[in-house]
């Protein structure tokens, strides 16, 4: 019996080091524990405070054991009873990656483009900074550079995706910071959202251009786009099974803002599904973003159309839709607008001469 629990005991043994705090109080001291294992010796420190909370860790050797110590009795005599040891050896970068590695980003709907702009930002000297000593300057000098070959916008969500990182590593991952400093950043100023349509005889103009177009399907997804105000996304994903025909009605299916929405068919756009042909895929529009971008060049180029992207469509057609005397839910529930200020602010510009004209009627 006396055999085996000297065995035991020779086996896992503590001995209890005590020295005598920097502040000098009774029972307010670092302890240090030594344990010996089969492999190794480490040494736990408990630090206690009255007052605060207990701060415990462990170490392989017994100087660092004692630094730290010491280090959190300092600490506690200033009234901080936080431990930023470890948020002073990880780098910006090895959380980036981490966010990553841990797949933080899957539950939003632009996760591919976190992950693009991850990698954008991991080639920025920041992430050669210790999270501990991350201040304004540093962030300052990352928004210099940024500028150089972003937009204020960009940067903005740049300064977006690092606190979202920093917040994690603080509630998830444990490590301890006074604050996190971008939270205190000042956000730059954006440029006024574009507000380009198709003027004049535009539209016209570039449907002629797309029924030259080597592509059969390029006129079909203007004229649908223009009437049904569909994301880019959303129209090159769009199938047959979306499309309840009795109804004149199509469901499109996790969506922007990650609800899903039926939109009301014109009769227009009723008919230019109609008129594609059934794919064994079911795709009504086959066609990759690329090889659109690369055709709709091209018949924009043939109509002389300048300054004019896909998206502007979309904005093209929710002021069409308010032309033809929609109200602001009817508009709403077409193009899946949440926010009514964003439809009427950054997706509508009405035309002053029909606004004129509808004048004219009223007092008529």
């Amino acid at each position: 019996m006396g055999k085996s629990t000297t065995d035991t005991n020779s086996k896992i043994t503590f001995v209890s080091l005590l020295y005598h705090s920097l502040s000098e109080r009774e029972s307010e001291m670092a302890s240090i524990f030594k344990r010996k294992l089969k492999t190794k010796t480490t040494y736990r420190v408990i630090v206690r405070r009255k007052g605060f909370k207990t701060l415990v860790k462990t170490f392989n050797t017994k100087p660092d054991a004692i630094k730290w110590g010491r280090e959190m009795e300092r600490n506690l005599d200033r009234g901080i009873s936080a431990d930023f040891s470890e948020s002073g050896r990880v780098m910006i970068g090895d959380l980036m990656k981490r966010y990553l590695k841990e797949n933080k980003h899957r539950h939003k709907k632009g996760w591919r483009t976190e992950e693009y702009t991850v990698g954008s930002m991991l080639k920025d000297p920041i992430t050669d900074v210790n999270l501990l000593s991350l201040g304004s300057k540093d962030i300052a000098d990352f928004r210099d550079r940024r500028l150089e070959v972003v937009s204020p916008t960009t940067f903005n969500k740049n300064l977006s995706f690092l606190n979202v990182v920093i917040d994690i590593a603080i509630i998830d991952w444990g490590y301890s910071l006074p604050f996190n400093p971008c939270k205190q950043f000042k956000r730059l100023r954006e440029p006024y959202p574009r507000n380009r349509r198709l003027e004049g005889d535009e539209q016209k103009r570039l449907i002629e251009a797309s029924a030259l177009s080597d592509n059969k399907y390029l006129k079909s997804m203007i004229q649908f786009s223009v009437e049904t105000a569909i994301r880019q996304g959303e129209l090159l994903k769009l199938s047959h099974r979306q499309i309840n025909w009795n109804d004149r009605t199509m469901t499109l299916l996790d969506t922007k803002n990650g609800e899903d929405r039926v939109v009301p068919l014109s009769e227009k756009a009723y008919l230019i599904l109609k008129a594609q042909i059934r794919r064994l895929d079911g795709k009504i529009f086959p066609m990759t973003k690329d090889s659109l971008k690369f055709w709709f060049k091209q018949a924009k180029r043939r109509a002389n159309i300048k300054d004019f992207r896909w998206h502007d469509i979309r904005r093209h057609s929710c002021s069409l839709l308010f032309e033809q005397g929609l109200n602001v839910p009817e508009v709403q529930s077409i193009s899946g607008h949440r926010d009514p200020r964003v439809l009427l602010q950054t997706y509508t510009k009405l035309d002053p001469k029909k606004i004129v004209k509808k004048l004219a009627k009223g007092q008529s």
